[in-house]
């Protein structure tokens, strides 16, 4: 007692610091949920106190967890990521054996002439590629499928691509693409309707977590996407990333982007050869943006512009997905979230078709706007060459696919595959209050 009539400035700092720790406890197990009610107008300053709140809370997290943090505070711009010498060192591949010993010769000139095939047709489409990039190609392919943008469309391929080009589902589904991302890249990539994508998304996921959250589950055990992005260096030849409607409550507008600056500089490091691709927030219902003072579309607005400069800096392709998911008003249509925030299954094809029809071409040769079910690209002269050759094979009348209208019927209640469901089941309720975005 002393203490506190010698010292009354240090004993009211040791006892609010006690509170914020107490509070930041309970915030961390749950006890306790911030609340969102706060009125800006009246009370600017209590969102300066939720943001020391909520850092705090991160903290104490870390502190518990044993995560060493990182500093985002700082000013950064695009630089060299530079890599972690244990990353590096715990992911480093393996030597292979050569199992070329137990082959016959017959299968060893087989698998020559593979892979001489296999080089010449990667020739073909890099050459096509870059004649692509330059504008060499003819107008009839530029014209068939490059994508002419909507005037409220505000996407941008980056300085390093020439434009958009429209895909079919073999560009996402050939297993080099990546989504990372909150609960609604989660919901993506469970009810897109496009298998083979790999998914590091998750309820609640931050862009402040890359580096520290392990999560992420491999032969390795938990990972964080730092360390699952060494474990598979120069798989991923697509990379998706969205965040930004968990991070609406930060103050700092430059801790954001700094965040995301050093995500995408990993990426670069560990994935050279990706088109890396920022989506935009997602806006939500006019509904959910009039009763809250964190998840306001005014506010995802200004945020999309600051990711659209990120996007710039990096020269990473900018997608501004609610040019299709977004009515005239700039608000989530209602019908579309039973919650206001998570896309419901069957308006996620406006997703996808707008995700295939803005692609890019990438230098290493892929001709990504001309993909067809084989990954690759016929031009009208080859067709002409393979038409002139007698065919092999004859095709039977059973193995003829039929398309009526009733064969798909039965197709889709024999496979189940088209659902109207809103979210995972076991998450249900996560999912529709927005608990875990």
């Amino acid at each position: 007692m002393d203490f506190f009539r010698k010292c009354p400035f240090l004993s009211t700092i040791v006892l609010i610091v006690t509170a914020l720790f107490i509070y930041g406890m309970l915030l961390a197990s749950k006890t306790v949920k911030a609340s969102n009610s706060v009125n800006l107008d009246n009370d600017p300053e209590t969102v300066g106190v939720a943001t020391a709140v909520q850092d705090i809370k991160v903290r104490l997290q870390n502190w518990r967890d044993g995560i060493n943090e990182r500093d985002y505070t700082v000013d950064y711009m695009p630089t060299e990521y530079v890599p972690d010498e244990e990353i590096i060192n715990a992911f480093s591949p393996t030597e292979v054996q050569d199992d070329d010993g137990e082959l016959t010769d017959e299968e060893k000139a087989d698998r020559v002439l593979k892979d001489e095939e296999d080089a010449a047709a990667a020739a073909r489409r890099a050459e096509r590629s870059e004649k692509m990039k330059n504008g060499e190609t003819d107008e009839f392919i530029r014209d068939a499928f490059k994508t002419k943008l909507d005037e409220n469309d505000s996407s941008t391929p980056g300085d390093t691509y020439d434009g958009f080009y429209s895909v079919g589902d073999s560009y996402f589904t050939s297993g080099d693409t990546v989504i990372i991302g909150d609960s609604r890249e989660q919901g993506f990539g469970m009810y897109s309707g496009l298998e083979g994508i790999v998914s590091y998304a998750q309820k609640s996921y931050g862009v402040h977590q890359v580096f520290t959250k392990k999560w992420i589950d491999s032969e390795f055990g938990k990972l964080t996407l730092e360390e699952a992005m060494a474990a598979n260096k120069g798989k991923f030849k697509k990379v998706y990333i969205k965040f930004g409607l968990n991070e609406m409550g930060w103050a700092d507008e430059a801790t954001f982007d700094n965040a995301y600056y050093q995500l995408i500089d990993m990426i670069k490091y560990y994935q050279p050869d990706a088109v890396i691709y920022i989506q935009s927030i997602i806006n939500v219902t006019a509904a959910k943006s009039n009763e809250s003072n964190v998840f306001n579309n005014p506010d995802i607005n200004a945020r999309n512009e600051a990711l659209k400069v990120v996007a710039e800096k990096e020269h990473v392709a900018y997608l501004d997905l609610n040019s299709v998911m977004a009515d005239s008003e700039g608000n989530l249509p209602a019908d579309f979230a039973s919650d206001g925030i998570h896309i419901k299954q069957k308006y996620m094809y406006l997703w996808v078709d707008f995700l295939k029809s803005h692609a890019v071409v990438r230098d290493s040769g892929e001709a990504a706007a001309l993909i067809d079910e084989d990954g690759s690209y016929i031009s009208p002269e080859e067709q002409d060459e393979d038409e002139e050759e007698p065919a092999e094979d004859t095709v039977s009348e059973d193995s003829v696919e039929d398309t009526s209208e009733e064969a798909v019927q039965e197709d889709e209640d024999r496979t189940g595959e088209i659902v109207d469901t809103e979210a995972p089941t076991e998450t249900q309720s996560d999912w529709e209050t927005g608990g875990g975005i």
